[in-house]
């Protein structure tokens, strides 16, 4: 049995789930900073409000994943994304914080929710940097970060941050789109009629840089082109029909479709890196950790992932439907 491989595919399922589930309720907050009507802004917060915090459990557990499977890679590229990652984390903070004290006061909510806002866009950003690092590569001297830490602010790497951020917008709108009624659906539909062209145009950009920044991206179009250019047909073909579904029911399909969008691009960024954990530096065999540390790693998901599945379902299932005008404790 290949424990690597397998460990890599846990890894790789949690960061899927945490882009999927955190993405949305990031693109909630980056919307707050456009609703003008604090009646509607708190409408936006009470929808992602039972189920944010338990979103970035996946985060979490990626991290553990590659930590105990792949201490060398673990070892490389935290110091090559120490700036993105320290300033992710307090965005997040910053994030958590506004969410609590919005609540506690009567006057000055509006500065509480700018800084959730801009709290969301920074945690964006600071992921879509870290994919860009990734993609464009890693510089590697035997089994050490050899570059600079400022690396992740290269042009490609800023391109992917905004591409990352319009993302999460358009999952945003979508999941304001199914829980919302009347005045902050007519608003949702605003947001994926804009964010939804300019995230498909930032995606073409991304991928065409992808190719001029990076070799191996060409290499794995000129290897994979069938694969490739059905993610690419499908991603495209989502887009014009989230265009189309802007406005009719059932309410849940942008929302599907911003999904879709999103797991075209896990797919695609997947298939250019394998087999490396360290891009285009070390695979995940060479940057493996003993046996047994795989065995007690993949043991541990084997038991905490169907409990952290079945929570967020049950989650998602109590706090189902359109989210109530007095918010969820009325």
């Amino acid at each position: 049995m290949d424990l690597p491989l397998l460990s890599a595919l846990f890894i790789a399922f949690a960061m899927t789930l945490y882009v999927l589930l955190d993405g949305f309720d990031l693109g909630v907050g980056a919307l707050l900073l456009f609703q003008p009507d604090e009646a509607l802004r708190d409408r936006m917060v009470d929808s992602i409000t039972p189920t944010w915090d338990g979103n970035e459990t996946w985060l979490i557990m990626a991290g553990v994943g590659l930590l105990a499977g792949f201490p060398i890679a673990y070892g490389i590229l935290l110091p090559a994304f120490y700036i993105p990652l320290i300033a992710m984390l307090l965005s997040l903070g910053l994030r958590g914080v506004s969410f609590e004290f919005r609540y506690q006061v009567d006057r000055g909510r509006r500065i509480w929710d700018v800084a959730f806002g801009i709290g969301s866009i920074l945690a964006a950003l600071f992921q879509g940097l870290i994919v860009g690092a990734l993609i464009q590569g890693v510089a590697v001297t035997g089994e050490h970060f050899s570059g600079s830490v400022f690396d992740v602010f290269r042009p490609f790497c800023a391109l992917t941050a905004v591409a990352v951020l319009s993302g999460y917008v358009v999952l945003g709108a979508g999941w304001l789109h199914l829980k919302a009624s009347a005045k902050l659906q007519h608003f949702a539909e605003s947001s994926l009629s804009v964010g939804t062209p300019i995230f498909a145009g930032l995606a073409v950009v991304t991928c065409i840089a992808g190719i001029l920044v990076q070799p191996r991206v060409q290499a794995a179009w000129a290897a994979y082109p069938v694969v490739l250019g059905m993610i690419t047909s499908v991603f495209f073909v989502v887009v014009a029909v989230l265009l189309r579904s802007v406005g009719r029911e059932p309410a849940i399909r942008p929302f599907l479709q911003g999904l879709i969008l999103f797991a075209c691009g896990v797919a695609g960024l997947a298939i250019v890196i394998f087999p490396y954990i360290v891009p285009f530096q070390l695979s995940l065999w060479e940057a493996a950790s003993a046996t047994l540390s795989h065995v007690f790693m993949l043991a541990g998901a084997v038991v905490v992932t169907p409990i952290v599945l079945a929570y967020s379902a049950f989650a998602y299932h109590v706090f189902r439907g359109k989210t109530p005008e007095e918010g969820w404790e009325s």
